[in-house]
């Protein structure tokens, strides 16, 4: 599935994601996560953008900021060229340092701002060996709790949320972290339609409406990968963990293969989002698409369309 072109305008908030060329770690040490942080810092001041939450791993980035009137392919380029050049000038590199795109999801602010911030915050949390969220160095949390970094970042909006005053909406803030850190990894933060937009079809609508623009459309069905899967468990009569699993169930693979197929028609996951959904390489995923894809069970499709419907 070819990636679609990305939407810009001013205003429009994103989480962004960055990833190491092949995983590998685009930070060596701490001299490297200052040098980043201060290329964020140098691009925030030159191009306005507002920045709400950051997080810096061994091989990824995530970001979550709010452009104006300088795009985000800018922002990104400038940030990640700037980088890579004095990384790999210190470290005696040479080529790519990050994947060739990094993701850049447009978000509902009003539904995930907040959450976002929560999710990006509790990263370090959610490693193998796990850092602690509270004292990492390498995260905004810290400036939400008015402690100063190399950052500016803009916390007045997101704290607002909680409380006028400000001392009342850090303790708040405080407690709505703690009560994530029961949470492991939220796929859906990435359950996107039309491999874009992470909120539901009247956002899309808006957006469209709002940059005048009629390539933004969701083809055929819209829902979300979860309702789907619960209402072919529903149907088929099998716990929706089995359909997800890893293993060789051989009784459900043609079930499995139609949900396959339907998540990326109706619900726009690709090829890579859904191998991470059901534990199984991309290779797979392909051939339970394509399989289904010449067996397909219209009647049933019919049927599951009408429930979504209600």
């Amino acid at each position: 599935m070819a990636r679609k072109p990305r939407v810009e305008f001013d205003g429009a908030l994103y989480h962004v994601i960055v990833r190491g060329n092949q995983r590998q770690r685009t930070f060596q040490d701490d001299q490297d996560r200052s040098a980043y942080l201060e290329r964020i810092e140098h691009y925030r001041q030159r191009y306005g953008f507002r920045l709400y939450a950051y997080v810096l791993m061994s091989n990824h980035v995530h970001l979550l900021l709010e452009t104006k009137s300088v795009a985000l392919s800018k922002i990104m380029q400038g940030i990640q060229a700037s980088y890579t050049q004095t990384y790999n000038r210190r470290h005696r590199k040479v080529g790519h340092l990050f994947q060739g795109r990094y993701k850049a999801i447009l978000c509902d602010r009003n539904t995930y701002r907040l959450e976002l911030v929560r999710y990006i915050h509790l990263n370090p949390g959610r490693l193998r060996v796990p850092d602690d969220p509270w004292r990492y160095r390498w995260s905004s949390h810290a400036a939400y709790l008015a402690k100063a970094g190399p950052v500016k970042v803009d916390t007045q909006e997101v704290l607002s949320q909680f409380s006028s005053r400000v001392g009342v909406a850090r303790r708040a803030y405080q407690s709505f972290m703690e009560d994530g850190m029961r949470q492991g990894h939220e796929e859906k933060y990435y359950q996107t339609l039309d491999q874009r937009f992470l909120g539901d079809e009247g956002f899309v609508n808006e957006i469209a409406k709002r940059i005048k623009a009629k390539e933004i459309e969701i083809k055929g069905k819209t829902v979300g990968f979860d309702r789907l899967l619960q209402a072919i468990s529903t149907m088929r009569q099998v716990e929706s963990r089995i359909l997800i699993q890893a293993g060789r169930q051989r009784q459900w693979v043609a079930v499995r293969a139609q949900l396959v197929y339907l998540a990326r028609e109706w619900c726009g996951l690709t090829t890579k989002e859904l191998a991470g959904r059901f534990h199984r390489d991309a290779s797979m995923i392909s051939r339970l698409y394509g399989w289904y894809q010449t067996h397909r069970d219209k009647q049933t499709e019919e049927k599951l369309a009408g429930e979504l419907a209600n």
